[in-house]
């Protein structure tokens, strides 16, 4: 079984039970601390917002990833459960120290897994052999677990979404403007349409303050580098989900709810939960 101290605690509920724990040897010492309990809640979705009714057809397993050691999990940082359309789960996480490695032959040469306060949170749904998958949640970034916490998961297997990180430029001098403030911008609104529709009106897609930090796309979802990495990238946010296909989108500068600027992007909108990063032009000030 799995203590707190100096082990960690698994205390799964779902929709229905079972889970599996990893046990490590008992050989060498576990040195982790400063734990802290991390609650996921789930709820996979159809298109229109409702909760499905069972799991999508053959995919019958969930598993959580609650943290990464460079690219290796944890045992204690891995759980599988049988897949429920809602559910939660509480792992006791370590946030310093170190867990000997199951292997006591590896173990014995200083192998193990170390812990830090910075923690990548997802979820997969996908099948008894691990090797497909229905729908991947978005990673959820921590960059200090110092607290309890409760993160949750809208899953939409049906579609996907469109990841923007805007920046705002002066239209009178075509020069990037440093901050929301200094733009007199405080919303962010996009709105959307298929590409094979061009003649349809857009539809809103998302709204987010002009500051906001999506913490589900800390990193690109569309490489291995971090969303926000130019200084004159103001925020960012994550559409609605959408049906698969390509769309035009309109990132909208919003004053107290008046339009002051825009800028055009793209994306693909991919099934499974997908995200893809919109991609287009800054957008441009009208009065600055």
């Amino acid at each position: 079984m799995l203590l707190r101290t100096p082990s960690a605690l698994l205390v799964a509920t779902t929709l229905s039970t079972g889970c599996h724990l990893l046990i490590p040897d008992d050989g060498y010492e576990d040195t982790r601390s400063g734990f802290h309990d991390v609650t996921v809640t789930w709820h996979l979705k159809n298109l229109d917002g409702t909760v499905m009714s069972a799991c999508p057809n053959g995919f019958s397993t969930l598993v959580a990833h609650m943290y990464v050691d460079g690219y290796v999990e944890p045992p204690d940082a891995l759980v599988t459960l049988p897949c429920t359309a809602e559910g939660s789960l509480t792992q006791t996480l370590a946030t310093a120290g170190e867990l000997p490695n199951p292997d006591p032959e590896i173990a014995s040469q200083g192998g193990g897994f170390d812990y830090t306060p910075q923690k990548d949170i997802w979820l997969d749904i996908t099948e008894e052999t691990l090797t497909a998958y229905a729908a991947r949640s978005y990673m959820f970034y921590v960059e200090n677990l110092d607290s309890d916490r409760t993160i949750d998961f809208d899953i939409y297997p049906a579609g996907g979404v469109g990841v923007a990180a805007w920046e705002l430029q002066a239209a009178s001098t075509s020069a990037p403007i440093p901050s929301c403030a200094t733009a007199g911008v405080d919303e962010i609104e996009a709105v959307a349409h298929r590409v094979q529709d061009s003649d349809a009106p857009f539809t809103s897609a998302g709204k987010w303050p002009c500051t906001a930090v999506d913490p589900y796309f800390y990193y690109s979802p569309d490489g291995p580098s971090t969303l926000l990495d130019y200084e004159y990238e103001l925020g960012s946010g994550h559409t609605v989900p959408l049906v698969p296909g390509d769309y035009e989108v309109e990132l909208r500068a919003l004053r107290g709810g008046a339009i002051v600027g825009k800028g055009t992007g793209y994306f693909e909108a991919v099934d499974g939960n997908g995200a893809r990063g919109i991609h287009g032009d800054p957008i441009v000030i009208d009065d600055r």
